[in-house]
């Protein structure tokens, strides 16, 4: 499992290479056309070496000449690109996004870290491996508020999981929280795209359906311990009671709990059901969870 902030950084070597392969390209095709620039630039390589030894040498007469030749030569220079109608960065790294620079990160209108629009091949892979390889369509702008004719409580559930991903102030800052809302009301929908929306603001997150737990190899369950955000889906009371779930989530949440980070249950089963039926240990957790 990589988050999306590993994904960039490696994406970002890539860059770096492409840059300079389309730079160098750039000054190649330039000069082919245009031998006078490129023995120009090759005269000033020259003298800026020459410069360079003749500093290490405390030469000053030839420190003094070679910085009046290296004026002439870059205003020679200056002339031709002019003449020629050259671009004057020709030989300069030019990104390859204009909105971020390369960097992989834009800045909302909120001021909040974004991944930057050109990053969706980074974004699709970290989905991926973030639970999401069966939810490619899912997206937030479809979550319709009118679905069951109750938008007012959709609206709320929404706005409510996005300010405990966010962490927004001291109403979300418990770190465990039961989403329940009845069966096919859009709970799997909402949650997903919850925790694309986390992925797209720079954050670690991840998406399993309860009864995965015990699926999860160890190194899966031991960086789930550490990720910003853990979205567990279909959670039941009697799921906790079979196949170690019970002993997986105990300590899932203890981690997560000591380190302040956001888990989030969901659930069609009301939290008093739960308390009454989940393994001991998850129900006494339950009593000092958030409820949206």
């Amino acid at each position: 499992m990589k988050t999306i902030n590993e994904l960039i950084r490696m994406s970002n070597a890539n860059l770096e290479a492409e840059r300079e392969i389309r730079r160098e390209e750039r000054i190649r095709e330039v000069y082919a056309k245009c031998d006078e620039l490129r023995d120009t630039d090759e005269a000033i390589a020259s003298a800026r070496k020459t410069r360079l030894v003749a500093v290490i040498d405390h030469d000053e007469k030839l420190i003094s000449r070679l910085e009046t030749e290296l004026e002439k030569l870059t205003a020679r220079r200056g002339r031709i690109i002019e003449a020629n109608g050259i671009d004057p960065d020709f030989d300069s790294e030019i990104t390859l996004c204009s909105k971020c620079k390369d960097t992989g990160y834009v800045r909302g209108k909120d001021g909040t870290l974004q991944v930057c629009t050109c990053r969706e091949a980074d974004l699709e892979e970290c989905f991926a491996g973030s639970g999401l390889e069966n939810f490619t369509s899912y997206d937030m702008k479809n979550y319709r508020g009118d679905y069951l004719g109750e938008p007012e409580a959709r609206k709320a559930a929404r706005n409510k999981l996005l300010m405990v991903m966010l962490g927004a102030g001291e109403e979300f800052a418990k770190p465990l929280w039961v989403y329940y809302a009845a069966p096919q009301t859009g709970k799997t929908y909402l949650s997903v795209c919850i925790v694309k929306a986390a992925i797209r603001l720079t954050k670690s997150a991840f998406y399993t359906k309860c009864e995965n737990l015990a699926n999860l190899g160890d190194d899966t369950l031991e960086q789930l311990g550490r990720i910003d955000l853990l979205v567990i889906d279909d959670f039941a009371d009697d799921v906790t009671l079979h196949n170690s779930i019970g002993s997986i989530l105990n300590n899932l949440i203890e981690i997560r709990n000591a380190a302040g980070l956001k888990t989030v249950l969901v659930t069609s089963i009301p939290v008093g059901t739960l308390v009454s039926g989940c393994d001991m240990r998850i129900s006494g957790k339950l009593k000092n969870a958030g409820s949206i």
